[in-house]
């Protein structure tokens, strides 16, 4: 009778840890989920990963390249990190909005979005010192014959209208349909 006493505790025990780590597990599941959808788009991730590595090699060119280049990355990196706060995160739900889906977990991009509205002011006028600093390197770019550099701050240029007319506007427009529509919002 032992035994079997110990052996049903112990198949008991077995049943319990194993709905434990589902548990566990399925917690973990959703912790990901939510923070995979509140992610900065992989395309929008990697276009400012490359715009870095760029300019981080610019900034160590000799000459009037280098130091204007300085002067841009002055500039454009506290920008880049707000942005990539309080901008891009709420990106990562436009798929899943865009198929009808809204969950109440949607709603920790209210912050996020919030800040962006507020802060969305200033990020246009650091947008205009970041214009004058890119047209400072791409002069100094044009006089050394570094096409290359031209190159970028022509994209640079084009990655900054971007923000100003899709980016931003989007992020904006995806927590004030996440206030109106989740589930579960008070």
């Amino acid at each position: 009778m032992k035994a079997l006493t110990t052996s049903l505790s112990a198949a008991a025990l077995a049943t319990l840890s194993a709905a434990a780590a589902a548990q566990i597990s399925s917690h973990a599941d959703h912790h990901a989920a939510e923070d995979a959808m509140m992610n900065t788009p992989k395309s929008i991730a990697a276009e400012h990963r490359e715009l870095h590595i760029v300019l981080e090699r610019a900034t160590k060119e000799p000459g009037a390249v280098g130091a204007t280049a300085r002067k841009l990355e002055a500039a454009l990196s506290p920008h880049f990190r707000r942005e990539e706060e309080i901008a891009t995160p709420p990106l990562g739900l436009l798929q899943r909005l865009a198929t009808g889906e809204v969950t109440p977990e949607m709603t920790a991009v209210l912050p996020l979005t919030e800040a962006l509205e507020r802060e969305l002011p200033q990020m246009l006028r650091e947008h205009q010192a970041i214009r004058a600093a890119v047209t400072e390197f791409r002069a100094a770019a044009v006089t050394a014959g570094r096409t290359d550099y031209v190159r970028f701050s022509d994209e640079l240029a084009a990655h900054a209208r971007e923000e100003e007319e899709v980016l931003y506007p989007a992020a904006v427009l995806v927590g004030r349909y996440v206030a109106r529509t989740a589930p579960g919002k008070k």
